[in-house]
């Protein structure tokens, strides 16, 4: 039998079983969970963060600071014409609406990511894993129950990177300006487009693309509204929310009464991230892995930015679903030595995955997004310091 008749079995049969799993995770886990359990699922009804968002628009549309009539609305003033097209709609419908919105900007931004990928093996890898990162993901279940925006954001920071793979540097910084119009952590992604690829016109195109669009804004958005959103929101964006589901080394931190030094621990973790991918950025890799190169350091940008960021209150790991599925999909192509695999394969169940526990009337959710964020991330800085330690032996020709 020929070569490609095999593989073409190989991938039937690998489909077959793929099935059968998602319809068994979605059986027992989504189907009562998410369709009618989740106020923003397809059958349901409530009220969540994304009730936020629509006050913040109503306050706007009439005329009204936003940040007053919506407590809680932390987001740019620009994300507000976005929330107003759902404003006017009845409540029901505006957060069905909402989640079909979000749920098909992250699937076109999966296919948009897909089509940058060359070999058939390595799309259909990345789509299987894709598919179960999904359907098994805590973080997804609880943005889904709150109604928030990460998804959204994701899609957008995504759509930047397929673009950039695909040599459309414009439209890829145009998507990143847009994540981060519509919530600022976004623009921590500039690590991985500037700094680590040693492109300096990106920064320019991105600067440019946020000008326009804050100047259009003011057309129809009062400067009194960004004079107040930067003197009095973006400062509490220092603190650290202190709360057992922030999954994030300030959250620990702040847990642990130490919440003065949450801050500075968070600045020197962002630090230490900048000048080590100037470094690797400059980093001369064996032949093999070169090509994941790009894929590991979105990955552990996406990661930095959640590990010390202030707000990583569970449902921002969404964040990682992609990313995390395009470098999986990356080492399951080469000769990658089986204990580092297993070790990048359990970090990833922590990252989807938590632990909820009821004691003395206080819901307790462990770290387990942290100590997989910590686990994979280290993961990824062996994969720059010692690449030889995660290639099997006498594969490490280098260029």
């Amino acid at each position: 039998m020929c070569g490609g008749c095999v593989v073409t079995i190989e991938h039937r049969q690998w489909t077959i079983l793929l099935a059968i799993v998602c319809l068994l995770v979605g059986w027992n886990y989504w189907l009562n969970l998410f369709f009618f359990s989740t106020p923003f699922a397809l059958f349901g009804v409530g009220f969540g963060d994304f009730e936020i968002f629509r006050l913040a628009a109503k306050s706007w549309l009439s005329h009204a600071n936003p940040y007053i009539g919506s407590r809680g609305f932390i987001y740019p003033p620009t994300s507000l014409p976005f929330f107003a097209l759902f404003a006017p709609l009845p409540f029901v419908l505006a957060n069905q609406l909402w989640w079909i919105t979000y749920f098909a900007c992250f699937v076109l931004s999966s296919i948009a990511l897909c089509l940058t990928l060359r070999s058939t093996d390595r799309r259909f890898l990345y789509f299987s894993i894709l598919a179960l990162l999904f359907l098994t993901s805590y973080p997804l279940l609880v943005l889904f129950q709150l109604g928030q925006v990460d998804l959204l954001v994701e899609g957008f920071a995504i759509m930047s990177l397929a673009f950039q793979r695909l040599r459309h540097g414009y439209a890829s910084a145009v998507m990143l300006s847009l994540a981060t119009l519509m919530k600022g952590p976004a623009v921590i992604l500039l690590v991985y487009f500037v700094l680590f690829r040693r492109d300096f016109k990106y920064l320019f195109r991105f600067l440019l693309s946020t000008t326009v669009a804050v100047g259009i804004s003011l057309f129809v958005i009062p400067v009194g509204v960004y004079e107040y959103y930067f003197l009095h929101v973006v400062p509490t964006f220092s603190g650290v929310i202190n709360a057992s589901s922030n999954q994030s080394v300030g959250g620990l931190v702040s847990i642990a009464n130490l919440s003065p030094i949450a801050p500075m621990l968070s600045l020197v973790g962002f630090v230490l991230f900048v000048l080590f991918s100037w470094w690797a950025g400059s980093r001369r890799l064996p032949l093999l892995v070169e090509n994941l190169s790009s894929d590991a350091m979105f990955l552990m940008n996406v990661l930095i930015m959640l590990l010390f960021g202030p707000r990583s209150i569970i449902y921002p790991y969404v964040w990682v679903i992609i990313p995390l599925a395009l470098f999986l999909s990356g080492i399951l192509m080469e000769p990658v030595r089986i204990r580092y695999f297993a070790l990048v394969g359990f970090a990833a169940f922590l990252l989807n995955s938590n632990w909820v526990f009821l004691r003395a009337r206080v819901i307790q959710v462990l770290p387990f997004e942290v100590i997989g964020n910590i686990m994979i991330t280290l993961c990824l800085v062996l994969f720059y310091v010692r690449p030889a330690a995660i290639i099997q032996d006498g594969k490490t020709k280098t260029k």
